[in-house]
């Protein structure tokens, strides 16, 4: 482990939506995981020239302390007006997503913010904001089980897969409710930066993390599908 790591020469930004009511997993999980890349050695990278400095910022519609449906706030570095440009945007659940799905100000800037990500992700009823957006359209993706009547109606163009852990489209990736971030972050993180990054970082968290998509009990839990 590096506890002092250099700048990287390459950086990545990823822009993590926060909104009142936000579930505090959805967001924290996969920041945990992005977040610790930095003291992976260079080994673990396959060289320190390959080693890619991650940058962690929250935004929100105006700058300053959202409170998550847990209760403790969150600040957010940035509003929509003045956040700058990133790389990678996350957009996380919770119960302040369902009057969101009404505020243009978000759906607009959600947009318009997705269409210049090279990765968006969404955890949880997350999705439900994406659908809104028509970021999905047309698109796979999957979203919490236990309320997914409401969590899909927002989306009616898009490609529901009711049985997933996640769901990998190429530069846009959704996962099921809540841990499922988690879960998803390490596959990304495999997929962009390699395997035994992502080995790293579940030995790094003692996070057994699930490596198979369709693995979804909750689904058949919720009546979604059949055993």
């Amino acid at each position: 482990m590096d506890l002092q790591p250099a700048t990287p020469a390459h950086q990545k930004t990823i822009g993590v939506l926060l909104f009142p009511g936000f579930e505090m997993l959805d967001a924290y999980g996969p920041m945990e995981m992005w977040g610790n890349l930095k003291h992976a050695p260079a080994a673990t990278w396959g060289g320190e020239e390959k080693k890619v400095g991650i940058r962690l910022i929250t935004i929100a519609a105006k700058r300053g302390e959202v409170a998550s449906n847990q209760g403790p706030k969150t600040m957010a570095d940035y509003g929509f007006e003045d956040a700058p440009q990133f790389d990678y945007l996350l957009v996380p659940g919770g119960l302040g997503v369902i009057p969101l799905l009404q505020d243009k100000a978000t759906l607009n800037w959600i947009r318009a913010r997705a269409g210049k990500a090279e990765l968006v992700m969404s955890v949880c009823n997350g999705a439900s904001l994406l659908a809104a957006a028509g970021v999905l359209d047309e698109r796979p993706a999957t979203t919490n089980k236990m309320f997914w009547k409401h969590s899909t109606d927002p989306g009616p163009k898009v490609k529901w897969v009711k049985k997933a852990r996640w769901v990998d489209d190429g530069n846009v990736v959704t996962s099921s409710g809540i841990s499922a971030g988690m879960d998803m972050t390490i596959a990304v993180i495999g997929k962009l930066y390699g395997k035994e990054l992502a080995a790293w970082l579940e030995q790094l968290t003692e996070y057994d993390a699930h490596r198979d998509p369709s693995w979804d009990p909750f689904a058949v839990k919720a009546g979604l599908v059949r055993d």
